[in-house]
């Protein structure tokens, strides 16, 4: 009989810091591998956002996990996770920050971009796990 796994025991954070675009546009954030499940992510500010009208979203091609949130006048050290909608990355691919600013910001702003992963692709186990597996 196949052992089972938790979800807890596979699930691990990637992150990357960037530099959000003063008016707008995209930044690359962490890579994540084929088969990839994001189940949340979100940005921590590691500098204030001076802008009254500043949005962002945390996605990866057409997969939206955060959707578009306000980080108007945000200080430091501000998580922001917003609306979270889970997703599979069938290609390995990046998870990006996509910044929409109405205003723009009025100076660069650090942020660190996060997401909590796991690997639910075919294969996620080695050969001898699954012998092993078997074999019990």
């Amino acid at each position: 009989m196949a052992k089972s796994t938790s979800l807890l025991e596979k699930a691990y954070m990637v992150d990357a810091t960037v530099e959000l675009p003063l008016a707008g546009g995209t930044v690359t954030g962490p890579s994540v591998g084929a088969g990839t499940m994001v189940i949340a992510a979100g940005i921590e500010l590691i500098d204030a956002v001076g802008s009254a009208d500043y949005d962002v979203a945390v996605s990866a091609g057409a997969l939206t996990f955060m959707a578009t949130t306000a980080v108007d006048s945000d200080t430091a050290g501000t998580f922001v996770a917003g609306t979270q909608t889970p997703g599979v990355i069938a290609a390995a691919d990046t998870i990006d920050v996509v910044a929409t600013a109405g205003v723009s910001a009025s100076a660069d702003i650090t942020a660190r971009v996060f997401a909590i992963v796991v690997n639910v692709g075919d294969a996620s186990r080695t050969a001898e796990e699954v012998d092993r597996d078997q074999l019990a």
